[in-house]
């Protein structure tokens, strides 16, 4: 089994080549051979909070392979109405938040307060983690303060920890989240793969691997930003790493089964 612990359905970023229906991102993701994927609304990050949240929703229901994320923004408070969804609807698993698309600081008194209403109608909330440099509402450090000080919550820093291209030095990736996300050694956060540089630097995921050891790792995508064809490539990296089949199956889905409770 894989599991894809973050996918998108939607208009990502406005573009026709990220425009995908719940249809077409499930069939993007039976051809690359994955069997699950968490989804939240492109319109929940980039336009409109709730009726993104509607339309994953909507889409949870008819998918077979498709499960959801409430998306919530303290920018607009009433969109923790739609945290109902988790406990009316199985398939939405948990929360998630997008700092930097929706402009506000993770470490802000505003985000704490929210966290505090958040945390008591989740059990899982994703974060968007910086990943661009010159960005940094939602670093990996402010989500590790987050993760330790809500122990009973589960927490996912994406894009491996927010690890991006050094602009000055562009063949190096940036490992600084991986670092913080080691440093804290929390129990109940997580990062997961979805980031472009495990595709264009050969060694970048056996990095995070020796950094963080397999148990801390969830395999995602972010598609439709990544296709069948990267997702396929992605599979094959985590397949093809020096370490243990059991510790290939806990990335690939073994971890995320049990945070999403699948058997």
């Amino acid at each position: 089994m894989i599991i894809d612990i973050h996918g998108h359905i939607g208009n990502i970023n406005f573009s026709p080549y990220w425009n995908k229906s719940f249809e077409q991102v499930e069939e993007i993701c039976e051809k690359a051979g994955v069997d699950y994927c968490v989804v939240s609304a492109a319109r929940s990050i980039m336009y409109d909070v709730r009726e993104g949240n509607k339309e994953v929703l909507e889409a949870v229901k008819k998918s077979k392979r498709l499960l959801g994320y409430t998306v919530v923004n303290p920018l607009y408070p009433d969109s923790l109405e739609d945290l109902r969804y988790i406990k009316d609807e199985k398939k939405i698993v948990g929360v998630k938040m997008h700092p930097d698309y929706h402009g506000y600081d993770l470490g802000s008194k505003i985000a704490r307060e929210f966290m505090d209403k958040v945390v008591k109608k989740t059990s899982l909330i994703l974060f968007h983690t910086s990943c661009m440099s010159g960005t940094a509402f939602s670093s990996a450090d402010k989500i590790c303060r987050i993760a330790r000080d809500y122990p009973e919550t589960t927490f996912i820093s994406a894009h491996l920890a927010g690890i991006y291209q050094n602009p000055l030095y562009p063949y190096f990736p940036n490992m600084e989240g991986v670092e913080k996300v080691l440093e804290y050694n929390l129990n109940n956060l997580y990062i997961d793969t979805a980031h472009y540089l495990m595709y264009v630097y050969e060694g970048a995921m056996e990095k995070v691997v020796d950094y963080l050891g397999a148990d801390k790792i969830v395999f995602g995508t972010d598609v439709p930003l990544q296709g069948e064809l990267q997702i396929r490539f992605a599979i094959e990296v985590i397949k093809k790493l020096k370490i243990r089949g059991e510790d290939k199956r806990k990335i690939l889905s073994g971890t995320a089964k049990k945070i999403l409770g699948i058997s």
